[in-house]
């Protein structure tokens, strides 16, 4: 796993992350976060489009109201989460459970 400046910049920025924690959760994210097909609605359709905006990025994971951005194995960005889609978001998890 490896993290980008720029993500480090994010996670301490966004999440309020210490720095032994960024791995952790960027971990977490990969291993429990919602990924792009288990999404429905619109939704999916917010993640279509940040998929499209973010070419370098190819994993678009879900985890704790924040919307994390891989490359393969490697964390591009954090993006938090519009409330409007928090709804949707909590269906899935708890349809996951």
């Amino acid at each position: 796993m490896y993290i980008t400046n720029h993500a480090k910049t994010r996670l301490k920025e966004r999440c309020g992350l210490p720095k032994k924690a960024l791995e952790r959760n960027a971990r977490n994210a990969i291993d429990r976060g919602v990924c792009h097909s288990e999404c429905v609605g619109n939704l999916k359709k917010y993640l279509d489009y940040l998929f499209l905006s973010h070419r370098n990025g190819n994993n678009i994971r879900i985890y704790n109201n924040h919307v994390y951005i891989f490359f393969y194995e490697r964390l591009v960005t954090v993006l938090t989460l519009p409330n409007t889609y928090k709804d949707a978001l909590n269906k899935i998890n708890k349809r996951k459970r």
